[in-house]
């Protein structure tokens, strides 16, 4: 079995114990570039850049390293990643994403099932996997026997595939820190878990005498664990109430406890593109490089106020006596001698050559990164043609993200159809479901009616509707346009 650490398949053999395996394959996989990436991805997106571990007033001199305590230590951090992600984001699911059957008890079950937070977690999963690269989703069954799913952070993830095609998902490893309360003190410790197609099985960090770490089996009733392994999810009978105590004195399942497995690993994969790699890496030297452009540009602004004073005559003892006299009375003691004088001197800022290599630099960041700068959106007379010439990058990087969200949204599926099954006693099969994907482009919508309605007649009334971008579902305006009352009862002239 080969275990796919972000892109490094490591071979299994050889090794002793279970524990040892999941050792090294963690600590090859905190160690990977693609996980300092997806740190890096997510820190952008927060607005904490590289600039800020940036210190300005330090200089060097023959190699020796100074600082300057006087000069300004301003930082401007421009989140042109987070604005690219988020304007993604939205193009892609603003509007909310529709999957439909031709089963329509399967489309209302989903509808009931998934709820309104299915918009909002797909939100999440393209931000994920915009910022890291990919992300994953994690279907559960609840203490209540309810179907729930949710975004877990994909830094925590290591995905176990076949040894033929690397396709099929085998097992999933997630690793992540706990705080305990030992001794009265709080205690960071990592805990591990092994998830197959249906049951997980717990492990933690444990430190010996001599202060090495190693992974050990949880023993069940112990550190708030009742069973290790356990299986995905559990049905009880109406008699069992405390569901806390599930074992036996023997250590088996108590009667009427029957234990599930999904079939599948329950963590479901969205990938960024086919490289796996984040929106921010191929715009981030740009970043940086306007992050110290403009930070220096403001720094040299604030430092410029503070003139070389030339001196003559000076009757101070020290340049210090000077300055706090500067500071505290506006005044200095000059010598009565005929050449004394303290004239100060400043230096012009060249902004304009700052300005456009800020303007060029910001333009790149939008044009790698396939974006749609706000700014070239301006005025009511940009043409359709325009604006979609504007969107293409856009586009063909949204397209590629929706291509693999349809993927990712069919194995989703299958877990929540499979509940939906199981609970019911019904047979729908979660192939058939399809998925429809608004996106969010601006349109010159006075130009687009205006060609709409000179085509009234040559094409149908039912594709008419459906090229106008103020309507999002054609059969529910059908629909209003049979209930609405003629426009002579509106009141209308």
């Amino acid at each position: 079995m080969l275990i796919n650490t972000v892109g490094l398949n490591v071979d299994l053999s050889g090794k002793i114990t279970t524990e040892d395996i999941l050792k090294d394959i963690i600590e090859t996989d905190q160690d990977s570039e693609a996980k300092a990436e997806m740190v890096l991805g997510v820190n952008y997106y927060n607005t904490k850049n590289d600039i800020l571990k940036r210190d300005f007033r330090k200089y060097f001199v023959n190699g020796a390293e100074y600082t300057d305590s006087n000069k300004s230590n301003e930082f401007i951090v421009n989140n042109l990643h987070k604005a690219l992600v988020d304007q993604k984001k939205g193009y892609i699911a603003s509007k909310d994403i529709q999957f439909a059957t031709d089963d329509k008890a399967l489309e209302e079950e989903l509808d009931s099932l998934l709820g309104e937070r299915f918009q909002d977690i797909m939100q999440e999963y393209i931000q994920g996997a915009s910022n890291k690269g990919r992300e994953t989703l994690h279907c559960y069954i609840d203490s209540d026997g309810e179907f729930g799913y949710c975004v877990i952070a994909e830094e925590q993830i290591i995905y176990i595939t076949d040894t033929t095609y690397q396709k099929t998902v085998e097992q999933v490893v997630r690793y992540y820190n706990m705080d305990f309360v030992q001794d009265g003190e709080t205690v960071t410790i990592l805990r591990v878990e092994m998830w197959d197609k249906e049951k997980v099985t717990k492990y933690q960090e444990t430190t010996d005498k001599m202060g090495n770490k190693q992974l050990e089996f949880i023993h069940p009733n112990t550190m708030g664990i009742t069973v290790n392994p356990q299986y995905h999810w559990y049905d009880y009978n109406t008699n069992f109430t405390d569901k806390s105590q599930m074992l036996d004195f023997d250590g088996t399942l108590k009667t009427g406890v029957v234990p599930h497995g999904w079939g599948k690993v329950p963590f479901v994969q969205l990938q960024n593109n086919n490289e796996e790699r984040n929106d921010l890496m191929p715009i981030k030297k740009y970043i940086d490089a306007l992050d110290i452009v403009s930070s220096g540009f403001i720094n040299d602004l604030k430092d410029v106020q503070l003139a070389i004073w030339v001196l003559r005559g000076y009757e101070g003892e020290s340049l210090a006596e000077f300055m706090q006299n500067l500071q505290q009375f506006k005044a200095i003691s000059l010598s009565t001698d005929a050449g004394s004088s303290a004239e100060p001197k400043t230096m012009d800022i060249p902004k304009e050559a700052r300005m456009a290599l800020m303007e060029w630099l910001e333009k790149k960041i939008y044009e790698v990164g396939q974006g749609v700068n706000p700014s070239s959106l301006t005025g009511g007379s940009i043409t359709n043609v325009v604006i979609k010439a504007m969107y293409s990058g856009l586009d063909i990087k949204a397209d590629t993200m929706i291509t693999k969200m349809r993927s990712s949204l069919q194995e989703f599926m299958y877990f929540a159809v499979k509940y939906i099954n199981d609970r019911d006693n019904t047979t729908y099969d979660y192939k058939q479901i399809s998925f429809t994907f608004n996106k969010a482009a601006l349109f010159n919508t006075a130009e687009i009616v205006e060609s709409m309605v000179k085509l009234r007649g040559i094409i149908s009334d039912y594709t008419l509707l459906a090229n106008l971008p103020m309507i999002s579902n054609v059969e529910e305006e059908l629909e209003r346009i049979a209930k609405q009352m003629p426009v002579e009862d509106m009141g209308f002239e």
